[in-house]
């Protein structure tokens, strides 16, 4: 019961402020117009309609979520509530989940808003009997990838929120960390096991969503965002109880 009634706070406060449903529009602007690009781009070639759909989506969610994840426990602080939050007895974990499941709400709004962009889109551009190769569940697997690195973004948004004191530092800590982490992850073990990088690009979960979207899922990853996301979550839990415990909003 609390938590929900943190969520239904959090994402009604989200969508009213300018980190909710501005940037939401703008990220949706500038995904449909990369679809566009990739639609045109794949005329002629074997390139399926979900995996352009979840490559264009999966470029705009990292910044969606870093912003969206900025506003988190940095307005709070700015407003004098996160002090009233402290002296609250709702434990921290309820706290720190409501701003990273109304973070993850904005997201997944942008995932389905793309998916009507796309029904639009192609139906607009494309001729009548036009034959574009795709499955609705490569578009469920595609989705999947997506909600999965969305809550492992909107995780380290709201850890970096919780740690710093302005909207502005909390969005670079949180988009540098999103579009950086991955590739230098995957280097660092690329050198460990002495594997070729050549394989993956440069944002390399942006593959992961291509393949899930051609029906190869990659249950490593999809974990590891997870798994990855539960760590911040807590890593956030503990930073808010020793804020709470030193009794300032430092």
């Amino acid at each position: 019961m609390v938590f929900w009634t943190i969520l239904r706070r959090e994402v009604f406060q989200l969508f009213r402020s300018v980190h909710g449903v501005a940037p939401l529009f703008l990220a949706l602007m500038g995904a449909g117009a990369l679809f566009v690009v990739f639609l045109y781009r794949a005329e002629g070639t074997a390139e399926t309609l979900p995996a352009l759909w979840g490559l264009a989506t999966a470029f705009g969610l990292p910044f969606l979520a870093a912003v969206a994840a900025s506003r988190g426990f940095t307005q709070d602080r700015e407003v004098g509530m996160l002090r009233l939050m402290f002296a609250t007895p709702v434990r921290a974990r309820w706290w720190v989940l409501g701003k990273v499941a109304a973070a993850w709400t904005l997201c997944m709004v942008y995932v389905g808003g793309m998916g009507l962009s796309c029904w639009v889109l192609t139906h607009w551009l494309l001729p009548p009997d036009a034959q574009v190769p795709g499955t609705w569940p490569g578009f469920g697997l595609a989705a999947l990838a997506l909600a999965a690195q969305a809550l492992l973004w909107c995780g380290i948004g709201t850890l970096a929120s919780l740690l710093s004191r302005s909207s502005a530092s909390t969005f670079l800590v949180s988009l540098l960390t999103c579009l950086l982490a991955p590739p230098l992850a995957w280097a660092a073990v690329s050198a460990a096991v002495a594997g070729p990088m050549a394989q993956w690009p440069w944002f390399p979960l942006q593959t992961v969503v291509y393949d899930c979207a051609g029906g190869v899922v990659d249950i490593r990853a999809l974990v590891g965002c997870v798994t990855g996301a539960a760590v911040v979550i807590y890593a956030a839990g503990l930073a808010f109880d020793a804020l709470r415990l030193c009794a300032t909003e430092r």
